[in-house]
């Protein structure tokens, strides 16, 4: 969920049913949140990423500009 602040720094759900956070960095270096946003952009095209389930789930993608913010926000140390 990604509706309010607090929404966002509860984090989301694994396959376990399990409360992980969504700002650990991916193999790649991405942070998570980042990657499900990008996912939804793929999966817009047909394109499915494995072990990702995109981000506004059933809405269309955030534009790049947006993703970017986001991730700038990250790396900014998430500021409230």
């Amino acid at each position: 969920n990604v509706t309010t602040y607090a929404d966002v720094a509860s984090g989301a759900f694994d396959e376990q049913g399990e409360r992980r956070s969504v700002f650990v960095k991916l193999s790649d270096g991405t942070p998570r949140l980042v990657a499900i946003l990008l996912a939804r952009q793929k999966e817009t095209d047909g394109q499915i990423v494995p072990g990702l389930r995109g981000m506004p789930l059933g809405l269309p993608p955030l534009s790049p500009e947006q993703i970017q913010l986001v991730e700038s926000w990250i790396a900014q140390g998430r500021p409230q």
